[in-house]
């Protein structure tokens, strides 16, 4: 089903991301899983629906250790919630082309 496209395409992309950037992560897993909370962050601070929203260090301390048994660079991750938080990522669709 689509789940299974959508997961197929994030492991490409991870795969990919990694020979582009080879020296930032340790595997391909840290990319697609961060990948993944990257989304799951993107949906909690854009939806209107989501009352509680997630803090910086709460998604910093939910992707500890996801680099093979280490913790991505803090500096990176907080960054990285700043550029989620204040930037929602959209998908263009045919009427915005």
């Amino acid at each position: 089903g689509e789940a299974q496209k959508i997961d197929r395409l994030m492991e490409k992309f991870a795969e990919r991301f990694c020979v582009l950037n080879p020296k930032q992560f340790k595997s391909a897993e840290t990319a697609y899983v961060l990948a993944y909370s990257v989304i799951m962050l993107n949906t909690d601070a854009h939806n209107p629906q989501v009352k509680n929203k997630m803090k910086k260090d709460q998604f910093v301390r939910n992707n500890r250790g996801i680099d093979d048994g280490k913790d991505i660079d803090k500096a990176f991750m907080e960054a990285l919630y700043d550029r989620i938080v204040n930037n929602e990522i959209r998908m263009e669709t045919a009427a915005d082309a």
